[in-house]
């Protein structure tokens, strides 16, 4: 599923047994624990900014590229350790991001 391309906890109908099953898997607690953190990271990151007199007027602009830029580092974690391939639209997508992020550094 979540962290090892598992799909057999979402396959198939959807029952109340099938939904306790999921929830309490350790890969869906693993990334709903990641999910958390992140969001958390993201306010973390802009209410230190926010503290900084000279990048407060544009500390959500600065969290929103920092936190761009971690998906291209995703992407490539996801490569090298889980063996992914990418298809073309992931790769045109993650060009996508680094030309943003490249827009926005300007």
């Amino acid at each position: 599923m979540v962290l090892t391309g598992d799909r057999s906890l979402i396959s198939g109908s959807i029952t109340f047994n099938n939904i306790i099953k999921m929830v309490f898997d350790w890969r869906f607690i693993t990334a709903m624990a990641l999910a958390v953190g992140s969001r958390f990271t993201f306010v973390y990151i802009n209410n230190r900014l926010l503290s900084v007199p000279t990048l407060a007027k544009n500390s959500t602009t600065i969290t929103t590229f920092i936190t761009a830029t971690s998906y291209i580092f995703i992407i490539a974690a996801n490569t090298m350790f889980l063996k992914e391939k990418l298809s073309p639209s992931q790769i045109l997508g993650a060009g996508l991001i680094l030309g943003g992020v490249v827009f926005m550094l300007r």
